[in-house]
């Protein structure tokens, strides 16, 4: 591991470890010399990963983590203090998919899981970490948001809101401290294999879905002072597919309209003249 590299000396907490952006961007940070905390629900991949680099000579732990209660939270927090020290820099990759909202009509359960993950654990995350970065004059967050927050899906409707309402937070964040020296940036990526990534990379500049390990090599770089310059950003990680992909995606498929009837005209424009007096 480098004692020099872009978050050499520098304390991360990564909350939501998965088996692709997640585990990526904690061994490319711990190759770039962060002290990571490995902050996830199941501590199966957390430990193997805390194992992976420490062997090769980085430091990391795992720590069980629910992050849609704030008790959990804070609890992880405060050891990730104790073992490591201060929280430098923030990785929230968190992510549920409410893939039952595919309409007005939602769960209220589903809902709030949706808006607790995607959204609240991060937002209960600044809340915690953002005094002690404003006390040492510094800090800086990358929240995984995603293209579903800008694009009119028909599906994950509470995924759509709660990762808008996540660059939100990011834009906040940032215009809020700056002048404390704290960074916030949103990426919105897209790694995908098999079928779907290959009619991504055909639609994308690039000619090829993205990797994890470039999606973690981005991510390091917006936390690292190397970065230092960029703030409040949604930053798109897709090899350039919102450029140049036609929408909707495979994930909110276009629906033709109906075909107008013969009356269809009409009726719209004596609907107008009944109401505008309105």
């Amino acid at each position: 591991m480098q004692r020099d590299g872009e978050l050499a000396g520098k304390v991360l907490f990564l909350a939501g470890v998965g088996p692709q952006m997640g585990s990526a961007t904690a061994l490319i940070a711990a190759r770039e010399g962060a002290r990571v905390a490995l902050a996830a629900r199941g501590t199966e991949l957390s430990n193997e990963l805390a194992r992976d680099i420490h062997k090769a000579g980085g430091t990391a732990i795992a720590l069980q983590c629910d992050l849609t209660n704030l008790d959990s939270l804070s609890a992880a927090v405060e050891a990730t203090v104790r073992a490591l020290g201060t929280i430098d820099c923030v990785f929230y990759n968190a992510g549920f998919y409410d893939n039952a909202h595919s309409s007005i009509e939602t769960d209220d359960d589903v809902w709030q899981m949706t808006m607790d993950v995607n959204l609240n654990g991060a937002l209960a995350l600044a809340k915690l970490t953002i005094p002690s970065m404003v006390e040492r004059g510094g800090g800086s967050f990358v929240f995984n948001s995603s293209a579903a927050s800008l694009v009119a899906g028909q599906v994950r409707f509470g995924y759509q809101v709660a990762k808008a309402g996540l660059n939100a937070v990011t834009r906040f964040i940032a215009a809020k401290y700056g002048r404390h020296g704290i960074r916030a940036n949103a990426t919105l990526p897209f790694v995908v294999g098999g079928e779907v990534g290959a009619v991504a990379g055909s639609q994308n500049c690039i000619g090829r879905s993205g990797t994890a390990e470039e999606i973690g090599e981005a991510v390091v770089f917006l936390l690292s002072d190397r970065a230092s310059v960029i703030t409040g950003q949604v930053i798109h990680l897709d090899g350039g597919l919102f450029t140049r992909a036609s929408w909707p995606t495979n994930a909110a498929p276009y629906q033709p309209p109906p075909p107008p009837s013969e009356s269809g005209p009409k009726e719209a424009n004596r609907g107008r003249e009944v109401n505008g007096n309105n």
